[in-house]
């Protein structure tokens, strides 16, 4: 919910400015959080967004999309009342006129950015607001990656987005899009061009791949695959194209948790699908915060701790539904837990199905950068002094190095990266 100028002072005229504010640990991005509250309570909305806009110049979307830890430290939250920190942050950016200074025209080193998502987006602001040249090479059509082509545009409109692409531009820096790593894009080449380092923030969009009987059939999707065929889900024309396709049908069920999860459910739900979300664990442990889940149940989406058997099909090749075990609460050591029912499975109908397991970065670096150096779980290496890959000049930030980097984090990580450039930089100067 939009705040208006009453609810938004109200709200932060509850913050009770602590002495030692628990809310600040929450933030990767370090935001001053009583600081921008304590100025919107004073009725100083531009102050409050240059306040946030010292550690996060993105904050129109941080304000939509960010999970919020720092209202899960809010010492108010195990109330069930946290300050609304996210809906402040949204309030100060959409209502707020920042006051800080842009750059001046770039003048140093010229640094090429391997991505446009949060992380590519905040590397490139802080690099161009030192006065650095930067271009940001893009795979796909439009800029933005996944926030873009895969969240609804309910979360976060193409009109946000692109105005946070309008502050890159006026820092002057430049972006390509249809450049795809690899085959249209290498690394030699780049530094041909006189480019003296490279940042890789291509992000997480492959979806993991979970073993799932049935998986096969027609009308089972990934999440994101999902999300970027209706991404342009307010633009007329849309929904009777959707409702041709079938897509999705009359009763979808989405496996798996976390924002994605939801935000196909919500998808189908406005699309007059009946939705169920299948989690193997408590209603509360869905990955995303309480609002969110809230939000999708007043929508008519069901949240249903089930154990997963298979998905089940037709002879057509065509999925009917879902087969599934009720899980029972037991009390036992430790407190409360779930266990598999004793009880027969059954089947929960459905003739869409959507899979939400997470998602890892692609195999293009493997491929093209064979010599890239990888951590034991499969995450990009990098140096922790000096950010750098095993290739010298280059570096990466994001979900190439942090496999559970939200928004907020991977504008932080783009942040950072941006930082060891400089230094690595001016080091190679002097």
């Amino acid at each position: 919910m939009a705040f208006n100028k009453k609810i938004a002072q109200d709200e932060a005229r509850r913050c009770p400015q602590c002495a030692e504010a628990t809310c600040l640990a929450g933030c990767p991005l370090g935001i001053d959080i009583p600081g921008f509250i304590r100025l919107l309570r004073e009725g100083d909305t531009a102050g409050a967004l240059d306040r946030i806009k010292e550690q996060n110049p993105f904050a129109s979307i941080c304000g939509r999309i960010c999970p919020a830890p720092c209202e899960r430290a809010c010492i108010f939250y195990a109330d069930g009342q946290p300050i609304p920190i996210r809906e402040l942050e949204c309030y100060a950016a959409d209502n707020g006129s920042s006051k800080l200074k842009t750059a001046s025209v770039p003048q140093k080193e010229k640094v090429a950015v391997i991505g446009t998502g949060p992380g590519g987006m905040s590397a490139a602001y802080y690099l161009a607001f030192q006065n650095f040249q930067v271009t940001v090479f893009e795979a796909l059509h439009g800029p933005g990656g996944t926030l873009r082509y895969a969240i609804p545009d309910f979360r976060l409109s193409q009109k946000v987005l692109d105005e946070q692409f309008d502050l890159l531009n006026s820092l002057k820096v430049e972006i390509k899009t249809d450049k795809v790593f690899g085959p249209s894009l290498r690394v030699d080449e780049i530094f041909m061009k006189g480019y003296k380092a490279l940042l890789l923030a291509t992000g997480a969009s492959v979806p993991v791949m979970r073993d799932i009987r049935g998986i096969g059939f027609s009308g089972v999707y990934y999440d994101h695959e999902f999300l970027c065929r209706l991404q342009s889900i307010g633009k007329d024309g849309v929904v009777a194209q959707a409702r041709r396709q079938k897509m999705p049908g009359l009763k979808t069920v989405v496996i798996g948790r976390g924002p994605a999860a939801f935000d196909t459910a919500r998808m189908s739900a406005r699309l007059g699908s009946q939705v169920s979300i299948i989690i193997d664990g408590f209603e509360e442990e869905t990955g995303v915060s309480d609002d969110m889940r809230k939000e999708a149940q007043q929508e008519g989406v069901k949240i249903l701790s089930l154990r997963l058997m298979g998905i089940v099909g037709n002879d057509n090749g065509f999925v009917r539904g879902v087969e599934c075990q009720n899980m029972e609460i037991i009390e036992g050591q430790g407190g409360l837990k779930l266990e598999v029912s004793k009880e027969a499975p059954f089947i929960l109908e459905a003739d869409t199905v959507i899979i939400a397991n997470g998602h890892k970065p692609n195999n293009l670096l493997r491929h093209y950068l064979p010599q890239l150096k990888h951590d034991d779980k499969g995450l990009l290496w990098t140096d922790g002094k000096t950010g750098m890959t095993s290739m010298e000049r280059v570096f990466a930030c994001g979900s190439l190095i942090n496999p559970d980097s939200s928004v907020a984090q991977a504008i932080a990580s783009g942040k950072m990266a941006a930082k060891k450039i400089i230094q690595y930089l001016d080091h190679e100067k002097n």
